[in-house]
C-alpha cells in the first residue's frame, strides 16, 4: 500500500512545503517556523535522556494537547479565567526565548478592540499570569520566566525549568527520523508510537482561535508522518491490530487517509462483515467525491469489484 498526504498524493516533503504544510507565518515579526520538520535532513543533538524521565525530572509541565494543563512539580497550576492570558502563555510555551513586542500581542489577540484599551488589558494578563505561574513573587520583584525590555519586548526564559508536550514530540521525531534513516525499524516505531498516543488526547490548542492554526497544522504534521510510518511498518510486518490501531488514530486527524481506509476495510472483509466494509468503502467515495472532487483510486477500485462479487 503507498502513503498518501493529508488529503491526496504521495508522501513528498517538497510537494508538502509547496504547498504550504511545512512552513506558514502567523504574522509578526520572528513569528515563522521552521522551514524543515524537526529531525528532517538534521541529527539528533538533543539528550540521550528517555523522554519520559525529562518529563517527569522537569519542576514546571505543560501539556498542550487537549485541554490545558500544568503542573509545578505535583501541584496542577490554574491560570486564571482570563483567556488571553492563557492564549499568552501558550504562544510563550510554544516559543520559548523568542521575542515579542506588546505591539504584536496586541495585534494577534485584540485586532479590533481601541489600541489605548487593548494594551492595558495586555498588562493586566501580564499581571496575572505571573502571578499564577509564581504565586510568592513580590510586588518588584522580576519574573523568572517572563521577562520584557524598555522597549516592551517580552521572551518566556528559563524554559531549562519547563518540558512541554509539543517539545516531546518534536524530540521523539527527532529521533524517530534518526533511527528510520539508520534501519533501526524497532527503534523508530517505539518513538512514532509515542507521538501517535498524542492524537489520542485531543486536538492541540482546542479552545484557541486563528493565531494558533500554524502550530496546529505544524504538529498535526508530524503525527501524520509518524503515523504513516507506523502503518507502513505494520503493514509490512503482518501485524494487523497494530495496522488498525494506527489507522483509527490516523483517521482522527486526516478522515480520508487511503492508508487508513484502505487497512479498516481489509479488515472488516477479513471477518466477514461485508456490510460495514461496503458502507465504509462508499462513505469514503463519497466524501472524497464531494470534498475534493476526486475518483475512487484504483486499490478502492478493486475492493469494490471484490464486495460486488
Amino acid at each position: 500500500m503507498r502513503a498518501h498526504g493529508p488529503s491526496e498524493g504521495r508522501v513528498d516533503l517538497g510537494a508538502l512545503r509547496l504547498r504550504g504544510l511545512l512552513s506558514a507565518k502567523s504574522g509578526g515579526s520572528g513569528s515563522q517556523l521552521s522551514n524543515t520538520l524537526p529531525g528532517e535532513g538534521s541529527s539528533d543533538a538533543a539528550t540521550s535522556d528517555h523522554p519520559r524521565a525529562l518529563e517527569q525530572a522537569s519542576p514546571y509541565r505543560a501539556y498542550l494537547f487537549g485541554s490545558l494543563r500544568l503542573f509545578r512539580d505535583d501541584q496542577q497550576i490554574e491560570v486564571g479565567p482570563r483567556r488571553k492570558g492563557v492564549s499568552i502563555l501558550l504562544w510563550f510555551l510554544l516559543n520559548p526565548g523568542r521575542p515579542r513586542s506588546a505591539d504584536e500581542f496586541v495585534d494577534a489577540l485584540w485586532p479590533e478592540s481601541d489600541r489605548e484599551k487593548a494594551i492595558a488589558q495586555f498588562d493586566v494578563n501580564i499581571h496575572s499570569l505571573k502571578r499564577s505561574l509564581e504565586p510568592g513573587l513580590g510586588p518588584r520583584e522580576e519574573s523568572s520566566f517572563i521577562r520584557h525590555n524598555a522597549k516592551r519586548v517580552y521572551s518566556f526564559e528559563s524554559a531549562e525549568l519547563w518540558w512541554t508536550d509539543v517539545a516531546d514530540v518534536e524530540l521523539l521525531y527527532q529521533r524517530g527520523c534518526a533511527a528510520d534513516r539508520a534501519g533501526a525499524t524497532d527503534r523508530a516505531r517505539f518513538y512514532y508510537r509515542r507521538i501517535a498516543e498524542y492524537v489520542s488526547r485531543g486536538t492541540l490548542l482546542q479552545d484557541e482561535g486563528d493565531w494558533a492554526d500554524v502550530y496546529r497544522r505544524k504538529y498535526r504534521l508530524i503525527c501524520w508522518y509518524a503515523l504513516v510510518r507506523l502503518m507502513e511498518f505494520d503493514s509490512a510486518g503482518g501485524l494487523e491490530e497494530e495496522l488498525l490501531e494506527s489507522s483509527y488514530q490516523m483517521l482522527r486527524i486526516d478522515k480520508y487517509n487511503p492508508l487508513a481506509n484502505q487497512a479498516v476495510i481489509n479488515s472488516l472483509m477479513l471477518k466477514g462483515d461485508l456490510r460495514s466494509a461496503t458502507k465504509r468503502l462508499e462513505e469514503f467515495r463519497e466524501g472524497i467525491q464531494r470534498d475534493h472532487g476526486a475518483s475512487l483510486p484504483g486499490e478502492f477500485v478493486e475492493l469494490q469489484d471484490k464486495l460486488i462479487g
